[in-house]
Parts: C-alpha cells; sequence; structure tokens
C-alpha cells in the first residue's frame, strides 16, 4: 500500500492517512493496525526531517510550521498507538535541530508545545513509576514546561523523606527555637508582596519562604499562606498585563509567573486556577492581545489544569478543550484527546 505524505500540505496527507489505514471502521487485526500506524509514523518521520534539513531552504518559515505541525500530529497518535519508535527517534531530531542552531525552532516550537518523549501524562502505555522526560528539554536554556508543578512535588517529598528519617528527634516548634522565616510560617502573618520588577523571583522567594518550610505547619496556616501568594501571583499578573498597553517584557513576565502558578496550583489545588484563568483569557481576548492568547496561553497550555497536569483529576475527567477554541486556536493536545 502507498504511505505518501507531500511536501506541500503534510498535515492533511498525514491525517488521511491515518483515516484511511489506522482509523478504519470495519474490524483489523490489531498488528494490521500497528503496521499501517508504523508505516505511516515513518513516512511522517521523513518528511519532518527533509522539512526541516533537507536543503538550503529548511529554514524557510512555512517549512518549519509544516514540519511542526506534523511532528505535533504524529506525537499525538504515537502516544495512543505505539510511543517507543517516537522517543527514540525525537531525540535524534532534537539533537540535529541543536547541532544546527535552530533555536527558535527547538524553543517555539519543540519545547513550548512539548514535543518530546511521550511521558504517563500524555499515554496510558505508561505506568506512573516513569521518570519525567526533563533531561530532554533541559539543552539550551530551556526548561520542561511542566517542570514547576514537578519541582514542587520533588521538594515536598524530599522534605518528607528528611522528616521520616529524623525519626524520633523532635522537629523544633516552639517560636524561641524557630527561625524568623519559621516562625512567620507557622503564624501564616506575613505580607505577599510581588512587584512588577522581578515577579517571578518574588513569587518563588515567598514560596520558598512560607509555603515549602520543613516545620510543621497546620493545614489552615498552610491553605491560607499558598492562597496568600496565589492571590498576589494574580494580581500582579493582572497589572503586567492590563496597566496600560503591556510591552512584550511585561508580557513575558506574565507569562512566566502565570506557568509557574498553574504548576503550584496544580499540585496544591487547581480550582481557583481553573475559575479565574477563564476570567484572564476573556480579558486578554477583549483587549486583543492576540500574540499573547496564541503564543504563551495555547502554546505553553496555561488553561485550566486537568488530568495531565495534576492529580487531582483523572482519566475520566473531560479535558478543557473549549477553553482554547477562541480567536481561532485549539488545544494543542486536541489530537490526543479525539484518540
Amino acid at each position: 500500500s502507498d504511505f505518501t505524505i507531500g511536501l506541500g500540505d503534510p498535515v492533511k496527507d498525514y491525517q488521511k492517512l491515518i483515516e484511511t489505514k489506522v482509523q478504519v471502521d470495519e474490524i483489523v487485526d490489531d498488528e494490521v493496525t500497528k503496521m499501517n500506524f508504523d508505516c505511516t509514523a515513518a513516512a511522517a518521520r521523513d518528511v519532518i526531517w527533509q522539512l526541516l534539513f533537507a536543503d538550503a531552504s529548511s529554514g524557510d518559515k512555512s517549512r518549519l510550521q509544516k514540519a511542526a505541525d506534523l511532528l505535533g500530529e504524529y506525537r499525538a497518535d504515537a502516544c495512543f498507538y505505539d510511543p517507543c519508535p517516537y522517543n527514540d527517534w525525537i531525540i535524534k531530531l532534537r539533537d540535529e535541530v541543536l547541532k544546527r542552531e535552530m533555536l527558535d525552532f527547538w524553543r517555539d516550537s519543540i519545547v513550548k508545545r512539548q514535543l518530546g518523549p511521550c511521558w504517563s501524562r500524555d499515554s496510558d502505555l505508561f505506568d506512573g513509576d516513569e521518570e519525567p522526560p526533563l533531561e530532554f528539554y533541559a539543552q539550551a536554556g530551556c526548561t520542561a514546561p511542566f517542570a514547576a508543578s514537578l519541582k514542587v512535588k520533588a521538594v515536598l517529598e524530599k522534605q518528607a523523606s528528611e522528616d521520616r528519617a529524623l525519626g524520633d528527634q523532635e522537629v523544633p516548634t516552639t517560636p524561641g527555637e524557630l527561625s524568623a522565616d519559621d516562625a512567620v510560617a507557622l503564624s501564616g502573618e506575613f505580607e505577599a508582596v510581588i512587584t512588577k520588577e522581578n515577579p517571578l523571583e518574588e513569587y518563588r522567594t515567598l514560596m520558598k519562604r512560607f509555603v515549602l518550610t520543613k516545620i510543621m505547619v497546620p493545614d489552615e496556616v498552610h491553605q491560607a499562606s499558598v492562597k496568600k501568594c496565589a492571590t498576589a501571583a494574580r494580581e500582579i499578573i493582572w497589572k503586567l498585563l492590563f496597566d496600560g498597553t503591556p510591552s512584550q517584557e511585561d508580557q513575558d513576565k506574565a507569562a512566566n509567573l502565570l506557568q509557574e502558578y498553574k504548576g503550584d496550583a496544580s499540585f496544591y489545588g487547581p480550582w481557583s486556577y481553573n475559575e479565574w484563568i477563564v476570567t484572564l483569557r476573556d480579558e486578554v481576548l477583549q483587549r486583543e492581545l492576540l500574540d499573547f492568547w496564541r503564543e504563551k496561553i495555547v502554546n505553553l497550555e496555561l488553561g485550566p489544569s486537568c488530568v495531565r497536569d495534576s492529580d487531582y483529576f483523572d482519566r475520566e475527567d473531560p479535558l478543557p478543550l473549549d477553553f482554547y477554541e477562541k480567536a481561532g486556536c485549539k488545544a494543542p493536545f486536541k489530537s490526543a484527546s479525539e484518540d
């Protein structure tokens, strides 16, 4: 059978192959389905490689966009049908992209759209014990977009391990034995101040000093401290975007803090974030900040937290597809969810 994908409209050709060779209506043996997908996937890999690296025009923006779009489609299907060949190949693709110093494609397409190896967040074919592919993205000054929520979880698990290692050793809880920061964390009496100058670092400092503590803090105090930091983050993001016309620097600051805040909210409790981000989206679109909408909120998946981000959800919970379907966009993970 013919498994041809052209350079003119590769996504359309790929989707047609998936529809006619893989997602067929009649009952087909699993081995045949897998073989047809593997052939389609091989054709997709060849075309992506050609679009990116084949000739002197490989840096052409339209070719790069076609490669990124096809890569996204292929990855979504690979997560469902057969992720291992994709996971092996995408490392070779990354290395070639970086070797040729195609840094805009690396940052804007592979990293922001999370087109690295499939893992348990994307696919039922992995279990929860798989290591997230953090190292894949840790190149050319980048980090995995999902690193924030994993970082919070890792810090807390490390602290829990240290607490267990202490055994019966007493953890200081009386004011005279505590550091100044720990005493404030225990009381919850602090002012959460975040400014426009360095909002991400100021937010991280607040979380480190008053939330990620090594002492036992009553649950209600801890929750109130998380909420206080979140409120400060939301307020400064709003000011950065909507106090006058935001500069590109202001938009970048807002997006970086929004990404960090979403990661924390996904770990501590996503409900307030999920309500607020809809309000933020509507204001962004009303003010026609379309680059921020497409490049930051959509590409970085900064919409409502879901099973892709948080243990508060399971696979039966619906994905927030509707959130992203504004101003000609769709959820970056839509293809995978349709499978």
